[in-house]
């Protein structure tokens, strides 16, 4: 017989009595400036996490390396079970800062919304969580499980130290499932549950033809880098803008009968996805069910920036001696990204483009939770009662997070709890969170504590 469910009328009353102060919090904690690869202001942000779990009450570790932004980990509550929860105090550089309608580091509330670069990428959904599990101890005298907080410092930046500090605390990724970043509603507002995360090869392409930038009179027998570069880049999509790299989509899962099968039963809010993004037409000319098999179970092929010759006001005429290109590759199962660079480098060596380097970058697998695992059940009841939909499960989000390395140890299944919307702008100008979907992250959070305690 399950255990009895507890009142949790107690616990919603401290989550309306302290909304308020938890949004001035989140502010306070937007405030700091913690770009990816800041060094001060990332440590501010370190101590300020540190601090904040000391006044929850949490066991706390401040683990440092030579180099990297420290880890910080916060444990509260006690049981048998422990449920990770990966978070990170970084934030994406809030440059164009012309296109912010209020400064990104001064946040403000507008509309209900709290306008800060980091208030839904990850600081939002991090302290939502927290406050969440403070308010849940002190309705019910303590909490039902262990959850252990694991905050980094370079999540945006790859997570590059974060397997250094894993070997150095192996104890951290011991538990019985995990939480994935983010999480909320969808296009229009139905709670979903993410149950994986995309994999990422991060690379930089970069090429010379020349000694030094040359006088544009020589580009009859000179030969050009951007050219070069782009020739290149050409050959990694067709006309169609299918991916073309050669072995890529051999090493990709198909999805099966009932993956696809599920996949029809999800909404897919087309027009209002090319409406938040301004995009008359998807890449391809992708639509209805063909786009949303595209956007589950293919990889990516992503020019995130390209550079070369001359880019400032008014006129220089040359031919550029070298070209850079960033890109980044966003992997589904079983595609890793040592397999990505490989493809990659085999494709231009087979073309005559040997002399296009590449410089790998930050690198994460995929990885995926079945969904109907009973984590992923025990997160969709947590909502009844405070959504009027049944939570969408999907199998995995666009975007990564360092699942692999935290879960894949132990095989921990993994889900998403979080107060994210569409209109959130993550890595983009005028960033936000909706401050009342947040109340009721907090209070899904709070119920799903109490089901995931009572898994065997």
């Amino acid at each position: 017989m399950p255990a009895p469910q507890p009142d949790f009328d107690a616990f919603d009353r401290l989550v309306a009595e302290r909304s308020e102060r938890w949004a001035q919090e989140l502010a306070d904690f937007c405030r700091i400036p913690s770009e990816t690869d800041q060094a001060a202001p990332l440590r501010l942000a370190a101590e300020w996490t540190a601090e904040r779990f000391r006044r929850a009450g949490a066991e706390v570790r401040f683990l440092e390396r030579p180099d990297a932004p420290p880890l910080v980990v916060g444990e509260i509550g006690g049981g048998p079970r422990t449920l990770l929860s990966q978070d990170h105090y970084d934030v994406q550089p809030a440059t164009p800062l012309e296109l912010w309608t209020s400064p990104p580091f001064e946040p403000q509330i507008r509309k209900g919304r709290l306008y800060a670069r980091g208030a839904a990428d990850d600081k939002g959904d991090f302290l939502f969580r927290l406050q969440a599990v403070e308010a849940l101890r002190d309705a019910l005298g303590e909490l039902p499980c262990r959850v252990r907080f694991i905050v980094e410092g370079e999540e945006e930046s790859g997570s590059k130290h974060l397997a250094g500090y894993l070997a150095d605390a192996p104890d951290l990724v011991e538990g019985h499932g995990a939480l994935i970043e983010g999480g909320g509603v969808d296009e229009v507002g139905r709670p979903v549950l993410v149950c994986g995360v995309s994999g990422l090869c991060y690379v930089q392409l970069h090429v010379r033809t020349l000694a030094y930038d040359a006088h544009s009179g020589g580009a009859r027998l000179l030969p050009n880098a951007a050219w070069r570069l782009v020739q290149a880049l050409a050959t990694l999509r067709g006309p169609d803008d299918a991916l073309t790299i050669d072995g890529y989509l051999d090493h990709v899962r198909q999805p099966t009968e009932a993956q696809l099968a599920h996949l029809r039963t999800l909404p897919f809010e087309e027009a209002e996805i090319k409406r938040i993004h301004g995009c008359p037409v998807f890449v391809g000319g992708r639509t209805g069910f063909a786009a949303q098999v595209a956007e589950t179970f293919q990889p990516t092929s992503n020019i995130a920036g390209l550079v070369s010759g001359f880019t400032g006001e008014g006129e220089k005429t040359i031919v550029p001696a070298e070209a850079w290109a960033k890109m980044d590759l966003r992997l589904v199962p079983d595609l890793d990204p040592e397999i990505a660079v490989r493809c990659l480098r085999e494709h231009l060596d087979r073309r005559g483009f040997t002399d296009v380097e590449i410089e790998p970058g930050s690198g994460e697998s995929p990885y995926w939770t079945p969904i109907d695992d009973p984590l992923v059940d025990a997160a969709a009841a947590a909502h009844a009662g405070i959504f009027a939909d049944e939570p969408l499960r999907f199998f995995s989000m666009p975007g990564t997070a360092p699942l692999h390395q935290l879960c894949a140890p132990h095989g921990l299944p993994i889900t998403s709890i979080g107060g994210s919307d569409a209109e959130v702008r993550a890595h983009a100008p005028d960033e936000s969170c909706d401050l009342d979907l947040m109340v009721k992250g907090a209070r899904v959070m709070g119920r799903f504590l109490v089901g995931f305690a009572a898994l065997e």
